[in-house]
């Protein structure tokens, strides 16, 4: 036990590292997850845009079109009668869209005319704003539809602003009942967990057998009476151990963030977490069979994490690489951790457990053999030529 016990406090020193990766995961991971999760409630809502109106006309006419607006939009002041300032007023979004009706504006619709009948100020770089002009043209030409129809001036307004109304509250409601149509919030989290843990783990389990390989700790070791085997095991359960707790804390920060991403698939995530634990275990070993400098390990740590975590879809999705970095990216554990986070996404939960999730969590685990290995060699040449 006090093996165990000495290398679970050598991880103290490396305590502040592990809080400010785990706050970059925090903050950076929950502002990515929420910035790209979709889901399929939300895909087709309808948007509310504000508004600035400039009723200049102040007929039955425009003031059913304000109405019908008001009704459905953000109307907000204007604040100024200048189109130049309008355009600056929606430029620098104090609000979205500015529409100005003319004076003759009811004389010249009665008269029959289509085109140019209002003015509006709108960038056009959005597709609410596009879908609000297109809106507004449908309003009029439905209002003319019933004035050409005999109907009078009140009842026109009247009839189209109930149907208006009544087509933006229709809902869609999506069919396709594939997962591959949205990204959850878990799916955002775990994949930006794949850069912070393993740089977690690769540096706090790297320092910690870099304590146990000091000469002083080994020759008090030595002369403690711990048995050979007992001395490596205790070792061993000790990284065990801080691997655990290390990615317990890293999986229930999702799950309390997450509550509302009720699919149900966490369970998922948390076996494809633990074998990326392993991975994470497997390279501190065998950069701690490299060098004991934690400077170097940092070093050595950014260099193979950052690199995988641009190439294997954790920074830059894989559509917008090249499809030779994606082959290369095969070579890499990162890359099979981030294909059973996105076969987890696009798969019904009745259907994840089967061949091909369990063929990436075997390349997973492999890997982390081949690190451990790895490390088992350089540490038996070391010692061979006593470097």
């Amino acid at each position: 036990m006090s093996v165990f016990n000495a290398i679970l406090k050598s991880t103290k020193a490396c305590l502040v590292t592990i809080i400010v990766y785990f706050s970059v995961f925090a903050l950076f991971g929950n502002i990515s997850a929420k910035a790209t999760a979709t889901t399929k409630d939300t895909m087709f809502e309808d948007s509310v845009v504000k508004v600035a109106i400039t009723d200049n006309d102040n007929s039955a006419l425009s003031q059913g079109l304000v109405d019908y607006l008001k009704e459905t939009q953000n109307v907000v002041d204007p604040q100024t009668t200048s189109l130049v300032e309008m355009n600056d007023n929606v430029r620098f979004l104090i609000y979205d869209y500015a529409l100005i009706i003319p004076e003759d504006f009811s004389e010249r619709a009665k008269a029959g005319e289509t085109e140019d009948l209002l003015e509006f100020v709108a960038p056009g770089a959005t597709a609410p704003q596009f879908l609000l002009t297109e809106k507004i043209r449908t309003y009029m030409q439905d209002v003319m539809v019933y004035l050409n129809s005999g109907y009078s001036e009140e009842e026109a307004i009247a009839l189209t602003k109930e149907n208006m109304i009544k087509l933006s509250d229709t809902k869609a409601t999506v069919m396709d009942t594939s997962d591959g149509n949205h990204r959850s919030f878990y799916t955002g989290m775990f994949t930006f967990n794949g850069y912070t843990l393993l740089m977690i783990l690769c540096i706090s389990i790297s320092s910690v057998l870099g304590f146990t390989k000091d000469k002083d700790v080994k020759n008090r070791i030595s002369v403690s009476g711990m048995h050979f085997k007992s001395r490596n095991f205790a070792t061993i359960a000790a990284v065990f151990c801080i691997g655990f707790i290390i990615t317990a804390a890293v999986v229930l920060f999702v799950a309390l963030m997450g509550m509302a991403d009720t699919n149900g698939k966490l369970f998922f995530y948390c076996i494809n977490v633990l074998a990326l634990m392993l991975i994470g275990m497997g390279m501190a070993y065998m950069i701690s069979a490299i060098t004991t400098n934690e400077n170097i390990i940092n070093m050595i740590t950014n260099m193979f994490v950052l690199s995988m975590s641009f190439f294997c879809g954790v920074f830059i999705d894989l559509q917008f690489l090249s499809p030779a970095i994606v082959k290369f990216a095969h070579f890499l554990p990162l890359y099979w951790y981030t294909a059973a986070i996105r076969l987890i996404n696009d798969t019904p939960i009745d259907k994840i457990l089967g061949k091909t999730f369990f063929e990436y969590l075997l390349i997973e685990v492999l890997f982390a053999g081949l690190f451990f290995a790895a490390g088992l060699i350089i540490s038996k040449k070391k010692e061979q030529y006593a470097v």
